[in-house]
């Protein structure tokens, strides 16, 4: 899985490894996988998931293709995700996967995968969301130590031993105490961060954002030529913002603060407030998960209708220039992978995201 292109170079570097040690080796974007057809059981396959990392864990996308894996029957595999690395200085300063690849791992084993080995690498940070693209000078050097990570790693694992790193243990720790983050995310964060997107006036309507989704998570919406619009399959891999010709594609940071105000009203609170002499075992619901869980429905309506509501607002000039300059991505230096074209990493139109 890949949006701005560094685990697709991740995983080609490890595709070249193994043809250097004499095996055939393919690179193939989840989405375009036919699992049936493509992943071979049997001791001499072995099966490699190369993903970003989201929110310190894997991306659901990976967590639900991993779990529609066919059995295994003792074909080995190994797990890579990729995390954001910064340079401060002269100093590379390492990110973490947390639970992204012992949970790939762990559902690879349940499904009868001999897991060889997990290993985070250090690919530049990323999330032009909050963080604008790395100087090409610090990406040049974060490169090169991620091609000297993945040579280490592959070695034992195309020699036939296991590669687990004490340092990817405490990865594991750290990513264990941020688990309610994790979880967090996969139930709220995602949603609301694939709800920050909009593009500004400088967007042409070329629809090349929507065509190249990995995720299948844009529409262009509205008339001719119209502009692109974002569903909650989005998954913040920031393909559309790294690789819009036009640097149309802006989070915006105003928009954010709306969408919280909104969201964050306590619906839940009130309707059992409002039930509370009707219905008087509801108060115990007060402060429970339960409580949570019917805030849950609000937060995703809510969540929708305020951007859809936004989206009208943004086609008028004024107001979208408002929101542009309002938000820090546009100030942002934009990234993607810098040896990765998009024709690389394309999303072939007769093939229908998963």
């Amino acid at each position: 899985m890949t949006g701005t292109g560094n685990s697709f170079r991740a995983a080609t570097w490890m595709a070249e490894a193994a043809r250097e040690n004499g095996t055939d080796a393919r690179v193939i974007p989840y989405e375009r996988t036919s699992v049936e057809e493509e992943v071979e059981a049997g001791s001499d396959q072995l099966l490699g998931i190369v993903m970003p990392t989201h929110g310190f864990t894997s991306p659901w996308p990976i967590i639900r293709f991993a779990m529609g894996l066919p059995r295994g029957r003792g074909t080995h595999a190994f797990v890579a995700p990729t995390r954001g690395s910064v340079r401060i200085g002269k100093v590379c300063l390492p990110g973490s996967e947390c639970t992204a690849g012992y949970l790939i791992a762990l559902i690879l084993w349940l499904r009868g995968y001999s897991v060889r080995g997990v290993r985070g690498i250090d690919m530049p940070l990323n999330w032009m969301s909050l963080i604008p693209g790395l100087h090409p000078k610090n990406v040049e050097v974060i490169r090169g130590r991620a091609q000297g990570q993945v040579s280490a790693f592959m070695a034992p694992v195309l020699a036939g031993s296991r590669c687990f790193r004490w340092g990817s243990f405490i990865h594991l720790l750290f990513g264990l105490l941020l688990l309610p983050i994790s979880v967090m995310y996969l139930l709220f964060g995602r949603f609301f961060l694939s709800k920050l997107f909009f593009a500004n006036f400088h967007c042409n309507g070329c629809g090349l954002c929507v065509e190249n989704c990995p995720n299948g998570a844009l529409r262009m919406w509205g008339d001719d030529p119209g502009r692109p619009y974002w569903t909650f399959s989005c998954e913040s891999c920031m393909r559309c913002m790294g690789y819009c010709p036009e640097q149309a594609v802006e989070a915006g940071h105003s928009i954010g603060v709306v969408l919280y105000y909104v969201t964050a009203v306590p619906v839940s609170t009130y309707l059992l407030n409002l039930l509370d002499d009707s219905v008087p075992w509801l108060a115990n619901l007060k402060g429970t998960g339960a409580e949570w869980i019917l805030q849950y429905p609000y937060f995703l309506f809510s969540l929708f209708l305020a951007y859809w509501l936004l989206t009208h607002l943004i086609r008028i000039p004024l107001v979208n220039r408002a929101f542009t300059y309002t938000t820090l991505t546009h100030l942002y230096r934009r990234y993607h992978e810098p040896d990765t074209a998009l024709r690389d990493i394309k999303v072939p139109k007769d093939l229908s995201p998963r």
